[in-house]
């Protein structure tokens, strides 16, 4: 177990270095802007273009998840993905920022799906919620460290050095895995299958490319596959367009502008921790509770989010308020994250979570990307970064709507995989 927990810290220390790639240019989309010339809307579709390519190539790399070694997958997926991200920060033109900006999305899109199978075989059900939480906080934190970069640096050192200095740490890392990760047993850890599989039985089954189109069949995998396209538009305004809010329509300089955005995040990194813990701790009590548990959730942080861009910052106090609402807000928005990968979990046989974490991550980004246009776009039309961020917030209804409807098949579709697993146990034996 010690061992295992050391994985988990260092694939969540990588995807840290990975995902601060993503919010690193944020900060500076002013700068970026005046220099090539281009507006809220082109911005916003690099980011877009950047998010859904990754997702896409997820879809490629799920499939190789399921049949072939995880490690080497997953060092080789972030190794070609940093090489863009370098070369991002010696973009000449718009089009090469946008060309180097879309090839970056490999390395974040293809490590989704390979870490979330990665972990899902090495603890069992009763424990993959605290894990998955752990792992989970690696996206929050990694946008804190990248508008850190880019918030602190980019005003004074320019747009580019941050670029380099969030994609270094990646290759040496990555190449640190190729040696400190193992690849875990399939099905070690299942109910009913794991036992058999740890004395030294073989769980294999074959892949191929049409058995995506059977996951739709469970029911749990659909809903959460729709609330997290309606879900992730938010998530992706909101986030990528909260600094440059902040100084464009509340008049915060660079600096004071990305501590608010730090305490933002901090609250999505508590609340991320705080939603694995009690999730975990409801579904080893009563399954249907945490499907209850996110809709809840997710309905309060619509309206306080709303709240926080209504907010008036006049310092200090405004300011103080501020960073507290946003925190309680984005704690809120948060705790839903590390349930639904875990049911997802929890609901699918090991051979199919990496074309699964694939399918999620493709829905899950193209909500994302298509929030940062929609976000940009909204702007441009509405006049108003703020009024852009409150309109994409009230997405996260829809997104409460399908987990209230969740409610009815999560635990029946958790039962159906260990019967299943049990099944696949006997059939093992005959060996």
């Amino acid at each position: 177990m010690r061992n295992s927990v050391g994985i988990i810290l260092f694939l969540t220390v990588l995807l840290i270095f990975l995902n601060a790639d993503q919010m690193v240019m944020a900060p500076n989309i002013g700068l970026i802007e005046a220099e090539f010339g281009v507006n809220d809307a082109q911005i916003g579709l690099v980011a877009s273009v950047f998010t859904v390519l990754g997702a896409l190539i997820s879809l490629l790399w799920g499939y190789l998840a399921d049949k072939y070694n995880r490690k080497n997958l997953l060092v080789f997926s972030i190794l070609v993905g940093e090489i863009p991200c370098l070369m991002t920060a010696f973009a000449g033109s718009y089009g090469a920022l946008f060309f180097w900006r879309a090839m970056t999305g490999i390395g974040v899109g293809a490590s989704f799906p390979i870490a979330y199978s990665y972990i899902g075989d090495m603890f069992e059900g009763k424990k993959r919620g605290n894990m998955v939480a752990i792992l989970s906080i690696s996206v929050s934190i990694g946008s804190i460290v990248g508008m850190v970069i880019g918030g602190f640096l980019g005003e004074s050192a320019g747009w580019r050095l941050p670029f380099i200095l969030v994609s270094a740490p990646n290759i040496i890392l990555g190449a640190c895995a190729y040696f400190f990760l193992k690849e875990p047993k399939r099905g070690a850890y299942e109910e009913g299958l794991g036992e058999k599989v740890r004395q030294g039985y073989t769980y294999k089954k074959r892949i191929e490319l049409k058995d995506y189109l059977q996951l739709f069949t469970i029911k749990t995998n659909l809903l959460l596959f729709l609330q997290g396209i309606l879900g992730t538009v938010p998530w992706g305004a909101i986030p990528y367009f909260l600094v440059e809010f902040f100084k464009r329509e509340r008049n915060l300089d660079a600096g004071m502008a990305t501590i608010v955005f730090i305490f933002f995040g901090l609250g999505s990194v508590a609340g991320i921790l705080f939603g694995g813990w009690l999730g975990q701790r409801l579904y080893n009590r009563k399954k249907s509770l945490v499907p209850l548990f996110c809709a809840v959730t997710t309905l309060l942080g619509v309206f306080l989010t709303v709240w926080v861009f209504d907010h008036d910052v006049t310092p200090p106090a405004g300011v103080a308020i501020l960073v507290l609402l946003g925190f309680i807000a984005a704690f809120f928005d948060s705790t839903t994250g590390p349930c639904v990968k875990t049911m997802l979990l929890n609901v699918n046989e090991p051979y199919n979570r990496g074309r699964l974490f694939s399918i999620f991550n493709l829905t899950d980004s193209l909500g994302t990307g298509i929030g940062k246009f929609v976000g940009g776009s909204l702007s441009a039309a509405l006049g108003s970064l703020g009024a852009a961020m409150k309109v994409s917030a009230y997405f996260w209804l829809g997104c409460s709507v399908f987990l209230f409807i969740l409610i009815r098949y999560f635990a029946e579709d958790v039962r159906r995989l260990d019967e299943k697993m049990k099944q696949e146990s006997t059939t093992l034996q005959s060996l």
